[in-house]
């Protein structure tokens, strides 16, 4: 029995959404602007989107939908202010930066919690399926006087999806070219006063090699994804008591898919990606398991009581060749004998408690509350000594393995006041006092790291206040502005130096200062009856960056190979620009556009001297300019949409076999096409097909050598194609 490919199953989708068996008719009110949505990221209590002080942006469940992501990182993508990308071909790990700045300075929070580390962030943007987020809220500038340490450039909360009242079913089958399909399942029901919820996704992707170099640009990629949620509800009172789970699985190879046979050169060895030990391979598998326990309480004056207790398990599991080629470079190309042979493991446990307690009094809304986020981890890799440093006894073609336990204590304390000063003017005052503690061991077997490395304490506090205020001098005209301060502190695991499938061979030493910064924001929004426009411009200035330098010979005789160190200060500045129009009854445009200079205060050390050091002040990855324009036709049972991103130029360093500083490339600016049509054939299904880089927009200028040398698409176009059925 012959199965259909990819092609003609969208065929036949094509042909249901135009000539469906029947038709249901239904007229569709003009889209709502979505100012009525409900946040509540700025402040941590609950405000409409038109009210709330802080300047939030939103992107809805409708609106992901809508554009066809599947995942968090294509439902970011295009947002103003906020930049997602991938690096490395062969493993394709996946950042988020906003204004300008880099991922350590985002807090990406998870139903408010922040259990999304930097381990879970190397892939994570991709492996959190679309299918379980019923919103995404984000605010820019300064966070840390709510959220703590890494909120300098703002903070991402993902809000997971909740049951409804009514039971509902829900089932989406897509299926795509290159294997890229997606399967996911949501059901809710109630009884009384208890709901639950299950959802489930199954994301694939077939590898694939858009330049014909035989090394993989998209990486072949398994990934399920489960999710439970149950609420309880008036049990003691008003009160509400929710339990949430939630388990990642995902396996992703990568890297080399065909080479000549050593042993016979007119013979050529295919998947070489598939052999996880195999020359210019990387295999990664990733397990995370999430549960949470919340409860909340209102009483008689309003007062509420929040209370949450959150835990995440990581574990990845991953390899690559970097120690098979110092090994067989240093072995006269000898394979190293299998128990050699171990892939890198990381396992990480990070417990979050927080108490929270609001009470209105007269004109104010009083909150304070508690933090304590503890992080644990564990790390091991192999690796091979490729020259003779005589001064520390170590001969080429030694091995070693590395071991690291890591754990940090976060503990924090905050308070905010939210005071109606006048009808048209809302003020909020908040500060919060953080207390930092951490502990590094590391260790190994053979001459390099011995057991008996001390081990190292790194403490610091901080204090961080914030003042934001609201003017709305008429009903359509809202000012908003915001000046606080942030830190950041750096983790057990830091993804920029992809390290997701390397060694922990970062040395943090006891005297780094934390990363500070100073952050204002003044944001300006017009709405009108059928268009609401908006103005935002901004200014971090950072003190302290902190980044990775090499390390000196004594930290090296102990097995690091770089340390963190304070490279000096740095600041992004800018404007975002947005404007969304009803243009016609069920014709809707979403434009914006962001201007964004982000500079070191000094040229960098490692560029100084070459041709490149006035442009070494660029902060590397930042669009000057970036946009995204989209368009959503939607009349009776139809919905189209054209959904256009824009980037314009940037800064790339590139450091050729990922060593030497080489180059700095100024790249061009691109614009990638979205589309998507949809059709509701039935009361209860709908049909839809699609494609992403609809016009094959693909990076040209491919440098493998060097992981990071990736900003714009390296895949073509994806056509796609699924049937949604709900059962109400």
């Amino acid at each position: 029995m012959k199965i259909m490919n990819a092609s003609e199953l969208l065929v036949i989708i094509v042909i249901l959404i135009i000539f469906p068996a029947a038709s249901f008719s239904q007229e569709k009110e003009e889209k709502s602007l979505e100012l009525e949505e409900m946040v509540i990221t700025g402040t941590k209590t609950e405000k409409l989107l038109i009210d709330v002080p802080v300047r939030t942006e939103i992107i809805t469940s409708a609106g992901i939908e809508a554009k066809g992501a599947t995942n968090l990182f294509e439902a970011l993508d295009g947002m103003p202010g906020v930049r997602v990308e991938q690096q490395c071909s062969y493993c394709n790990f996946s950042i988020v930066r906003m204004q300008g700045l880099e991922a350590g300075h985002v807090q990406v929070l998870i139903d408010g919690q922040p259990t999304f580390s930097g381990l879970s962030g190397v892939y994570g943007l991709q492996q959190i399926p679309a299918a379980n987020i019923e919103r995404i809220e984000v605010v820019k500038g300064a966070g840390s006087a709510l959220y703590g340490s890494s909120a300098i450039a703002g903070v991402i909360n993902i809000l997971t999806k909740t049951p409804t009242k009514k039971p509902v079913a829900e089932s989406t089958v897509q299926f795509g070219e290159k294997g890229t399909n997606t399967y996911t399942v949501n059901a809710s029901t109630s009884v009384e006063n208890m709901d639950v919820m299950f959802t489930a996704q199954k994301n694939t992707g077939d590898i694939i090699d858009e330049n014909n170099d035989f090394i993989s640009d998209r990486v072949w990629t398994d990934n399920i994804t489960l999710g439970l949620r149950a609420t309880a509800r008036n049990l003691a009172g008003n009160d509400l008591i929710t339990i949430t789970a939630n388990t990642i699985d995902e396996s992703r190879k990568g890297g080399l898919l065909q080479q000549a046979d050593p042993s016979d050169p007119a013979k050529v060895i295919k998947d070489v990606w598939k052999n996880p030990f195999g020359e210019s391979s990387e295999a990664i598998d990733t397990r995370r398991q999430e549960a949470t326990v919340g409860y909340r309480k209102t009483f008689s004056q309003e007062n509420e009581l929040g209370i949450t207790i959150a835990y995440n398990k990581n574990r990845r599991d991953a390899t690559n060749d970097a120690f098979l080629g110092d090994y067989m470079a240093t072995h006269d190309d000898v394979y190293p004998p299998t128990y050699l042979m171990k892939p890198y493991i990381a396992d990480e446990n990070i417990y979050v408690t927080d108490l929270s307690y609001s009470h209105p009094i007269g004109n104010h809304l009083l909150l304070s509350g508690f933090q304590y986020r503890r992080d644990e981890m564990e790390e091991s890799g192999m690796y091979c000594i490729i020259e003779d440093t005589p001064e520390l006894g170590l001969n080429t073609g030694d091995t070693y393995r590395s071991l690291s336990e890591k754990h940090a204590d976060d503990f924090g304390v905050y308070v905010q006041d939210e005071i109606s000063v006048r009808e048209d003017v809302e003020l909020v005052g908040g500060l919060r006092y953080d207390i930092h503690h951490s502990e590094d061991t590391f260790a190994g077997s053979g001459k390099v790291a011995g057991l008996d490395i001390p081990r190292v304490t790194y403490d610091e506090s901080a204090l961080n206040p914030r003042v934001a205020v609201m003017y709305r001098p008429t009903g359509a005209l809202t000012i908003r502005s915001s000046i606080g301060t942030g830190f950041r502190v750096p983790y057990t695991f830091s993804e920029d130096l992809h390290l997701c499938s390397g060694s922990p061979r970062v040395f943090k030493p006891g005297g780094l200062n934390p990363e500070r910064s100073i952050s204002f924001n003044v944001g300006v929004d017009y709405a009108a009856e059928k268009y609401v426009a908006s103005a935002n411009v901004f200014r971090t200035n950072l003190a302290d960056k902190i980044g990775f330098v090499d390390a000196p010979s004594d930290l090296k005789s102990r097995g690091y190979s770089y340390m963190w160190d304070n490279i000096g200060d740095a600041y992004t500045q800018g404007i975002e620009l947005g404007l969304r129009s009803l243009l016609a009854k069920n014709f809707t445009l979403d434009l914006n556009f962001t201007l964004t200079d982000a500079q070191y205060g000094e040229e960098r050390e490692d560029w100084l001297g070459t041709p490149y050091s006035s442009e070494s002040k660029y902060i590397p990855r930042v669009p000057r300019t970036a946009g995204n324009l989209k368009l959503e036709y939607n009349p009776s049972n139809w919905n189209v949409v054209l959904d256009c991103p824009y980037t314009g130029s940037m800064y790339i360093d590139y450091f050729k076999d990922g060593e030497a500083p080489t180059e700095i490339k100024h790249t061009d600016p691109f614009v990638v096409v979205n589309a998507r049509i949809s059709r509701k054939l039935y009361k209860n299904i709908s049909a839809y097909v699609g494609a992403r880089n609809l016009f094959d927009y693909v990076q040209e200028d491919k440098r493998p050598d060097d992981a990071a040398f990736m900003w714009a698409p390296y895949i073509g176009r994806i056509g796609y194609g699924g049937i949604k059925v709900t059962w109400e």
